[in-house]
């Protein structure tokens, strides 16, 4: 096994790896972890806590 052969595998595992994280980060499954996580800065916000009341109300009569 010489040095390119190693290159390559290490491409490989990167690629695979890259692949699996694009595909976890735009599951749809994760999408409201990701959007409670978007509003995280905002979470003393009284405006911000109506809003997020308003959505899980929403979401809860889906």
């Amino acid at each position: 096994m010489d040095i390119g052969m190693i290159r390559g595998l290490g491409t490989v595992v990167v690629l695979v790896a890259f692949i699996g994280l694009a595909l976890w980060v735009f599951s749809p499954k994760r999408k409201n972890d990701f959007d409670e996580a978007t509003r995280l800065p905002f979470a003393d916000d009284d405006q911000a806590r109506e809003r997020k009341a308003q959505d899980s109300s929403r979401s809860d009569q889906s």
